[in-house]
């Protein structure tokens, strides 16, 4: 079960906001169910409900309807939606899809609040399925009914006991404890995750499919955890984002709220590719700009589901860390190698300890222990096991640690509740998040030991390398959401476009290159001629090596048909115009050409890629990255909000793998990083303020040396007159 929709719920005519959240409330946290297709076996769609909501003992009043049935379980069955009492909060369809639009209209009139659509065959189908799936919405907003689904597996309310689904979960009895809310557009991987993150020891307090969210979608339902106190992290599994403002603002309450936002984005692919002629849209797919754009207000982007999990458990467990420093603290000293691997390969940040904590570990430690962060307690942990405790109590008290991620070998029974009694009261009571990892796989450890640390909200895991990853994560997103918190100017997002279906059209280098300079950022000195004397004039009054290449909409990389030569002096730069203009009418026949480009030789710098480009749910962004021809070989690239400011452009060049080029590698001086920041500065508001452009590229940019700024050898710009508001 998956997505599978086209349209946005709320649009078009449909419910207002606070309409929809009205009847999402009743439908979630409902008073009274109605099971319409109602069973008398437990294993079939229509019985799975009633057989839960015994499992549960639900309180609210249960109404079933059948057409065969007058009883099941000593309940009594009504024949049709029709006889059910007025406003009954929840319903419900365990029915073909053949009959759920009438049983909607049906169900509006009896003045339900909410319905859950489990079949299948609609938007995610074909086009009758996307007619009926519009037929659908229609009775439902008419009547201003939240619908789940359809094409969902439902949704389950652990907190009030109400199981509205046909998957096999159990009660939860730890709802008094903080937990996770988990809300999926796949109904099997609601409960994959829900089902992993209970067996961390995590409190699941809601597990939602949405479906193909024919009304409601995933942003009605995080707004309706996020007024959940004890929900301390929302999960959330989509493959398309339908009202991204209203998620970015989402972000932002949970922010405020101090709930981590996570999300996975799934079918991560061609799209952006597939329809760019630049190297831009090639290097950042739709998780890159995802992950930009929330990421930047403090929602936890992942890559995995394993990332997924562990790092909402901590987050719901141990709240948000306030620096992104982890202390890590071991008792094999292969670990500690391991940990230092991870960290370099991962990112993750291992501080060095002050002074006055090493001289405390010193200490402490054996004298053949070193007083370093990770620390390797040795083996003497085993014999002493208070020497965990006075190690953890050190590093926590460490004012560049953030979170505390212990990793110890499991050991048998005796020692290991021994490691336990006396690590049990510093975690438990520290100020700062922790992990608990004791290695060894699913190796079984002392039941009695696993659940006396996850009562004390420790969180459990069995591998030190996705305990390094969580923490990663949820420190990042942290440390993101203090910076948005810092803000004076709100995130500027503009998923307000579609790209339009006719008018596109390719500007040629010398009008790209026009409107750059317009902008403000550099180009090489040089003119756009039509004849090779011309082109031999412009070489004379460069009076220096120039560069001859054609300029046309047709052409996006030259040099791959032979479109681009260097000239010595005026002669050659004659010979090179005859030599670009027919390499490039014999491997493009019928290619239009502006004319040809003879512009000043500029060299000596680093040649980068900056792109702008729409997307089409998030809005205006950038790509940052190595340049020139190879680009696409090694794909060092970030992506960044179009209205990111200077410090975060320059923090994001800091962060390519390509940085030690522009700090001057190999005895080569420092390039003005700076500039590049300003170019993107205004490459971004450029592509803002010109709703008519799709993309522009340019590649390369020349970073020069430290103060000579930053010169684009080469632009690429796509327009769209078709483009639209929405």
């Amino acid at each position: 079960m998956g997505d599978g929709g086209a349209t946005s719920p709320g649009e078009g005519g449909g419910p207002s906001r606070d309409r929809r959240r009205e009847a999402l409330g009743r439908l979630v946290r409902p008073r009274s169910v109605a099971v319409v297709g109602a069973s008398d076996d437990p294993g079939s769609i229509g019985g799975a409900p009633v057989a839960l909501l015994e499992r549960f003992g639900y309180p609210g009043e249960v109404h079933l309807v059948s057409r065969t049935r007058r009883e099941i379980g000593g309940r009594p069955c009504v024949a049709s939606i029709e006889d059910l009492p007025d406003g009954v909060d929840a319903a419900i369809l365990a029915i073909p899809r053949s009959g759920v639009s009438e049983a909607v209209e049906q169900a509006g009139r009896r003045g339900v609040g909410g319905v859950v659509v489990f079949s299948s065959g609609y938007a995610e189908l074909d086009e009758d399925g996307a007619s009926e799936q519009h037929a659908l919405a229609s009775a439902a907003e008419r009547h201003g009914i939240a619908v789940a689904g359809p094409n969902c597996l439902g949704l389950v309310n652990f907190v009030d006991g109400v199981p509205l689904t046909f998957g096999d979960v159990s009660p939860n009895r730890r709802v008094d404890r903080p937990g996770i809310a988990v809300v999926a557009q796949s109904g099997a991987m609601s409960l994959a995750l829900t089902y992993a993150a209970m067996a961390e020891g995590t409190t699941v307090r809601y597990a939602i499919s949405t479906g193909n969210e024919a009304v409601i979608g995933i942003e009605d339902h995080v707004g309706l955890v996020l007024d959940d106190e004890l929900t301390r992290a929302v999960v959330l599994l989509v493959e398309q984002v339908r009202r991204p403002a209203e998620l970015l603002d989402l972000a932002r309450r949970a922010r405020e709220r101090a709930v981590l936002l996570l999300v996975l984005q799934t079918g991560r692919g061609e799209r952006a590719k597939a329809a760019s002629l630049t190297h831009t849209g090639a290097v950042a797919g739709d998780q890159e700009v995802l992950r930009a754009v929330l990421g930047r207000e403090g929602v936890c982007v992942v890559d995995s589901l394993d990332g997924l999990v562990d790092a909402a458990c901590l987050a719901a467990r141990q709240g948000l860390p306030r620096s992104e420093g982890v202390a890590f603290m071991t008792d094999s000293g292969a670990a500690k190698t391991f940990a230092l691997d991870v960290a370099e390969s991962e990112g993750v940040v291992l501080p060095e300890l002050s002074p006055a904590s090493r001289d405390a570990l010193a200490r402490e430690l054996p004298s053949f222990a070193t007083a370093t962060n990770p620390v390797d307690i040795t083996a003497m942990g085993l014999n002493d096991p208070s020497l965990y405790a006075r190690v953890a109590s050190v590093l926590l008290a460490d004012d560049a640690v953030g979170t505390l991620v212990v990793s110890a070998m499991p050991g048998s029974e005796v020692q290991g509740t021994g490691q336990v009694d006396a690590l049990l009261p510093v975690l438990a009571g520290a100020r700062k998040p922790v992990v608990y990892t004791i290695m060894g796989g699913d190796w079984p450890i002392p039941e009695r030991n696993a659940l006396r640390i996850l009562d004390a909200s420790v969180p459990l895991l069995r591998s030190p390398e996705r305990a390094l990853r969580a923490v990663r994560d949820v420190s990042r997103a942290a440390a993101s959401a203090r910076d948005a918190a810092s803000r004076r100017r709100p995130l500027e997002v503009a998923p307000a476009y579609r790209r339009g279906a006719s008018g596109r059209r390719v500007l040629g280098e010398h009008e790209a290159k026009g409107l750059l300079a317009g902008a403000g950022i550099a180009t090489p000195g040089g003119e756009l001629v039509s004849d090779p004397e011309s082109a031999a004039r412009v070489a004379r009054e460069i009076g220096g090596p120039v560069v001859v290449k054609v300029s046309s909409p047709d052409v996006a990389h030259k040099s791959d048909v032979g479109g681009v030569a260097f000239a010595r002096d005026p002669e050659e730069a004659a010979d090179a115009y005859r030599s670009v203009c027919a390499s490039v009418a014999a491997a493009l026949p019928g290619a239009r050409l502006d004319g040809v480009l003879v512009e000043e030789s500029v060299t000596g710098g680093v040649e980068m890629l900056l792109g702008a480009r729409r997307d089409e749910t998030w809005g205006p962004y950038l790509v940052l990255g190595l340049g020139g021809v190879f680009t696409e070989t090694f794909r060092d690239a970030v992506v960044l909000p179009a209205d990111a400011g200077r410090d975060e452009v320059l923090a994001a060049v800091a962060g390519l793998r390509s940085a030690p080029l522009l700090a001057g590698a190999r005895g080569t001086g420092a390039h003005d990083v700076a500039s590049l920041a300003a170019a993107a500065e205004l490459l971004g508001a450029l592509l803002r303020r010109s709703p008519e452009i799709e993309e522009i590229e340019v590649n390369p940019l020349l970073v020069r040396g430290e103060g000579l700024g930053v010169v684009a050898l080469d632009a690429l710009v796509t327009t769209s007159a078709g483009a639209a508001s929405r």
